[in-house]
């Protein structure tokens, strides 16, 4: 077995894995996390434009429990009223005066309660419509944006699945006991198994190696490891990337 040439293909597949890694994180996280989140605004926007519609209601239903309020006492004054001439003594009369003065500071009270209603009811009503407008085009923004995201997936699910292909042929020139240990160190090193040495220094963790490192990694007779990472070493100038 040619070492050197074995690191090759497998710096080459670890690039390959490196754009599967990227591409996978978007594909798992990046990319669900906003579409979830225009979801979300989507769903906020539905939210805000029924919690104003629902005040808008309650607004009709309360001005139409005082109009039927001020109905009742306006009756309730007629026939006070109604009754003043139906009356024998001064006390009767006067009783009756106040209570008709009673009933009608009431209906003034109601009167100015509808008025400021039918305001609140204008102004929600004026609300409303301009949130409309504003929810409708956020709405169909983020619909928009849900829609190339999904688009920008199915890119990344190809172009992860062609890489694929990819790394499966590129995998089979690789010596297998070498390629299993490549594969246990990429996963637990965050995709990272083969590093060069420069200077001295692991291109994985950066700790300074000592000389007698770099002299075994140059022989290339057996894979060489970083005593502090583990990562497998190879010597930059040794490799055209």
């Amino acid at each position: 077995m040619d070492l050197k040439d074995e690191i090759r293909k497998l710096i080459d597949v670890q690039a390959i894995d490196s754009d599967i890694y990227r591409l996978e994180r978007e594909f798992n996280s990046v990319k669900p996390a906003v579409i979830a989140e225009l979801k979300s605004v989507l769903e906020s926007n539905k939210k805000s434009l029924a919690d104003l519609e629902e005040e808008f209601k309650q607004g009709q239903i309360k001005k139409k429990e005082k109009e039927m309020d001020l109905s009742s006492k306006e009756e309730a004054v007629r026939k006070s009223q109604a009754q003043l001439y139906q009356l024998k003594t001064n006390k009767e009369y006067d009783a009756k005066l106040k209570e008709i003065s009673s009933l009608k500071s009431d209906v003034s009270v109601i009167e100015e309660e509808i008025l400021r209603i039918f305001d609140e009811i204008d102004e929600k009503s004026e609300e409303l419509n301009m949130k409309k407008k504003s929810l409708a085009e956020n709405s169909r923004k983020a619909a928009d944006k849900i829609m190339a995201e999904e688009k920008e997936m199915e890119k990344i699910g190809s172009k992860i699945n062609i890489l694929k292909d990819k790394r499966g042929i590129l995998v089979k020139g690789i010596d297998p006991k070498l390629f299993s240990q490549y594969e246990h160190l990429v996963k637990n090193r965050q995709g990272m198994a083969l590093v060069p040495l420069k200077g001295g220094k692991c291109g994985g963790c950066h700790m300074v190696l000592p000389a007698e490192v770099s002299n075994r990694v140059k022989q290339y007779k057996n894979i060489v490891q970083c005593e502090m990472c583990a990562r497998m070493l190879y010597l930059e100038e040794d490799f055209s990337l």
